[in-house]
This record gives structure tokens, sequence and C-alpha cells, in this order.
């Protein structure tokens, strides 16, 4: 499992590839990809998503999403789970999943 660690309130840019099994880099845009952000895998709740349409593909078939300022502003620190899951011609793939770590920081304002 994969562990990603991000300071609460901090915007953050995350990137990843496509491959084959092969190991070669898929460049098609699948029908679906969702990066999801909950307090456990067992609950409905979503505290942070990121779709296809909030992602873009860069030439060298990279995909950047961007976690912002608001989407982690308001959640308590804490140990949450993630995952990345994708969906092409119909098949739904996990290829990614672990902890996300939401940390303090020491600039922070009360409302």
């Amino acid at each position: 499992m994969t562990t990603l660690t991000q300071t609460r309130g901090d915007t953050v840019s995350y990137r990843f590839q496509r491959k084959t099994t092969a190991g070669s880099i898929i460049y098609t845009r699948p029908e679906a990809i969702f990066f999801t952000v909950k307090n456990t895998f067992n609950t409905a709740e979503i505290c942070i998503q990121k779709n296809i349409n909030q992602m873009t593909m860069n030439n060298d078939g990279t995909w950047r999403f961007t976690i912002e300022h608001g989407d982690t502003a308001e959640l308590p620190y804490g140990v949450y789970v993630f995952d990345l899951q994708i969906t092409d011609n119909g098949a739904v793939t996990t290829v990614a999943k672990g902890q996300f770590k939401l940390t303090q920081e020491a600039t922070w304002k009360t409302i």
C-alpha cells in the first residue's frame, strides 16, 4: 500500500501514468478516473474526490490532479484512506490504494 502525506490546507498536485502490463504508457483517455479519500474503506461518506474532468493528461502520458486548499482546510488532522480507480472499456480497476495522512500546519488561522 502507498502512503500519501499532505499538510492540511496546502495545495498539492499528484501525478501518475497508466501503463500496460508490459510497461508501455497508455495514452488513450479512459471512460473514468476517480481519486477518492474517505475516513475508512468501509464508509460511503467521501471526504475528497477528484474525477477525470478535474485532471489533465500531459503529452508524456502523465495524468495530474490537484488537491486544493479548500479540499482539506476543514478536515481534521489524521489518517484517511484513498484509492485511484480507472474505468476503461467497461473494466473497473483500482490501480492504487493506501493511506492519506493529513498533517498539522503551523500557520493556521482560527475563524
